[in-house]
């Protein structure tokens, strides 16, 4: 030991600085990367997990904020849903419907000539009742008819229309037009698959007054 001293003593001492240099550099790089290269891995690595959660917490509450406005939306569709039962009889009433029309009809001046009930379609909730129609007037009492329909109460919907057989009556052009007259009744949940009732024979409306 007291030789090391001595070799020390004995050494310029610009050779002690690099000496003391070196070591310092040595004792640096060997902290750099036995210490704090460790540290830095490890904050990397916090870091990328610290990232990867606020990804999933994000995804959670768009998740969160989806159910939300779907929870919102099932709401509404089945407030409005009610709203339209309100408006759906729970019997066909076919006699009831052909006198609506009727009325409808000569408030329109026209007439209906044929009103022949098809079979009922059922759907979950409620059953299709369509009905052919064959009606008789000029182009504006028609439209006026079919306008007053989409103002029922009751929801009807007319498809199908088709327009022919055009003629001179009293000085206008009156037309003979068929369509499918669409309307609908409430159906309880379990007797949804159960069979249509039969279909109602075709039905002639008296002349119109």
């Amino acid at each position: 030991m007291d030789k090391f001293y001595s070799l020390i003593q004995k050494t310029p001492t610009v050779q002690k600085v690099a000496l003391l240099a070196v070591v310092l550099v040595m004792m640096g790089v060997g902290y750099y990367f036995i210490v704090h290269q460790e540290l830095v891995d490890k904050l990397k690595a916090l870091d990328a997990r610290n990232r990867k959660l606020e990804e999933e917490l994000q995804e959670k509450m768009e998740i969160a904020n989806n159910i939300s406005k779907f929870r919102k939306k099932v709401e509404y569709l089945q407030q409005r849903l009610e709203e339209k039962k309100k408006n759906l009889p729970e019997d066909a009433n076919m006699d009831q419907l052909l006198k609506t029309l009727n009325e409808l009809s000569e408030k329109s001046d026209m007439r209906i000539i044929q009103f022949v009930p098809q079979p009922e379609v059922a759907q979950a909730f409620y059953a299709e009742i369509p009905v052919k129609m064959d009606i008789e007037g000029n182009y504006s009492e028609i439209a006026t008819f079919f306008d007053k329909i989409s103002k029922e109460d009751r929801i009807i919907n007319v498809t199908d229309i088709s327009m022919s057989e055009p003629k001179i009556r009293n000085g206008k052009v009156i037309l003979k037009a068929s369509c499918l007259a669409k309307t609908f009744r409430t159906v309880a949940q379990a007797a949804a698959g159960a069979a249509a009732p039969a279909t109602p024979a075709a039905v002639t409306p008296p002349p119109a007054r």
